[in-house]
């Protein structure tokens, strides 16, 4: 299998259009047409996951972190940036990352930690939006699944957990090809009716580019017929953590004891009242401090992360909410265990490897900060 192979089966799990627009995300070191057997999944890219996946036999690597942030400047060992990027070369080990874009996407780092942890009824603690296009193009039957394909793989056709969702109507074309055409179907001066599809599908904005560029290069027409409409419309897709509820309320501190077997952390830090009873609860995995009124707003009872700021534990306080600071590896973990194993089931030709150490190497951070 190639890497542009597992590429569009990583895209259908964390679509690109999820990401932060500041965020580093998709291959960043590697060949997407060189051939792979083995993955190794991972969360941080760092010289022992090298090391691992050197030792398993792995030609690509999935992290949910990014390798490269900034533009590196040189490629010598003076950082250990630059150290794993010149061993992955050196090694023909590509790398692959998804990160903001899985945090958000379904089934991604926000619904496995609140699956983890035993949420229910569980929804998006906060909305993305943008705005969104309707695209139409005219295909002859015999090439409508492979225009359909490349429009969805550049964006078209996603809705909500759903992907390559078109509407297909028949009817007629007609042309005249007329000097200097060079006519798919048809003569020259002879005018043309063809039993075609109109294809339709929505994009958002920003996308619409790369999928009038998909219809031109999969359209077998010389010049193919399409539309693009400004709609009013919004696209309201899953954004940043998740809420959910208990199956029946638990003292907080029960329920935070349960995070951490959940998580499998020796104690979770938290601020507020340990015995009041709490049924409600948002989970940002990483770094969510910033998500306090979210969960507020929400009328959530507690708002479990990581890497929370003194001030923001504060805040907690005053506001009444119970904010736990997990650990930001444990918090992302459930997420990297979701994508081995969607990845093994997705990719049956392809040996997926989950990372054994970092697993460890996260726990023993956690101790050492205790």
């Amino acid at each position: 299998m190639k890497i542009s192979d597992i590429m569009r089966v990583m895209e259908s799990i964390a679509p690109a259009r999820l990401a932060e627009s500041w965020d580093r995300i998709g291959l960043q070191v590697g060949n997407a047409e060189s051939d792979v057997d083995a993955v190794l999944v991972g969360m941080t890219p760092t010289l022992s996951l090298l090391a691992e996946a050197v030792e398993s036999g792995a030609q690509m690597i999935i992290c949910h972190h990014p390798l490269l942030f900034k533009p590196l400047t040189s490629l010598t060992d003076s950082s250990p940036v630059e150290r794993i990027a010149a061993g992955l070369i050196r090694r023909g080990i590509a790398f692959f990352a998804a990160h903001t874009n899985y945090d958000v996407a379904p089934g991604g780092v926000n619904d496995a930690l609140a699956d983890a942890i035993g949420l229910t009824r569980v929804q998006p603690l906060t909305h993305a939006s943008s705005r969104l296009a309707k695209v139409a193009v005219f295909v002859p039957q015999e090439a409508l699944e492979k225009v359909s394909d490349a429009i969805c793989a550049a964006g078209a056709g996603h809705v909500g957990a759903y992907s390559h969702c078109t509407f297909r109507v028949p009817g007629t074309g007609t042309f005249l090809p007329m000097e200097g055409a060079r006519p798919y179907i048809g003569e020259k001066g002879e005018l043309e009716e063809v039993a075609e599809i109109r294809l339709e599908s929505i994009a958002p904005d920003e996308l619409v580019p790369a999928v009038v560029d998909a219809i031109r290069k999969s359209h077998p027409y010389e010049e193919p017929a399409f539309d693009v409409y400004q709609l009013v419309n919004e696209r309201r897709e899953a954004g940043l953590g998740r809420w959910g509820m208990l199956p029946k309320p638990l003292p907080a501190a029960e329920f935070l004891a349960g995070v951490a077997r959940a998580l499998d952390v020796e104690c979770i830090h938290y601020v507020g009242d340990g015995a009041r009873a709490v049924s409600r609860i948002a989970v940002v995995g990483g770094a969510g401090g910033d998500y306090v009124k979210d969960a507020i707003a929400r009328k959530c009872d507690v708002l479990v992360t990581s890497d929370v700021r003194h001030h923001v534990l504060l805040e907690a306080a005053d506001r009444g909410i119970i904010l736990a600071d997990a650990g930001h590896g444990h918090t992302e973990w459930p997420g990297i265990v979701a994508l081995h194993t969607r990845l093994a089931k997705l990719l049956p030709q392809v040996r997926v490897v989950l990372s054994t150490g970092e697993r460890g190497m996260i726990k023993g951070m956690m101790n050492d900060e205790r």
